[in-house]
């Protein structure tokens, strides 16, 4: 339990200044990556997959946020969502990465030297 109250306190720092996270929430996402993961993971991956769920049920909540000019006032917080769900995405290539060092399987697709391309040139009508 000391290295959830680590990672807790670690994902709290990094939440710092967004409304309505406590720590609460912070627990409730360490011990949901902690489920996600096999026992040996690494605390960094599983402090980034709390972090991309964390953005994304933060983004879920501010879908709502709205735009709203009143004369001289004007109140947007319609782009607090997206933001979020761009953090969120981000957040997922790192914790992808950090995953497949973790999994020692960085994949990647090649193209093949023994074939031809199968699409014509530029220019090219690519009938007979």
């Amino acid at each position: 339990m000391a290295d959830d109250i680590k990672l807790i306190e670690r994902l709290l720092r990094r939440f710092k200044g967004v409304p309505n996270f406590d720590e609460d929430d912070a627990i409730e996402l360490v011990i949901e990556a902690k489920e996600a993961h096999e026992s040996d993971a690494s605390d960094e991956l599983i402090l980034l997959y709390a972090q991309v769920q964390g953005a994304w049920q933060i983004a879920f909540g501010a879908a709502h946020y709205f735009k709203f000019t009143d004369g001289e006032e004007s109140v947007d917080k319609s782009m607090v969502a997206e933001n979020y769900r761009k953090l969120a995405r981000e957040l997922q290539a790192e914790y992808d990465r950090e995953r497949g060092k973790f999994l020692g399987n960085n994949f990647r697709v090649m193209t093949r030297v023994d074939r031809p391309r199968t699409t014509p040139p530029t220019g090219e009508s690519g009938q007979l």
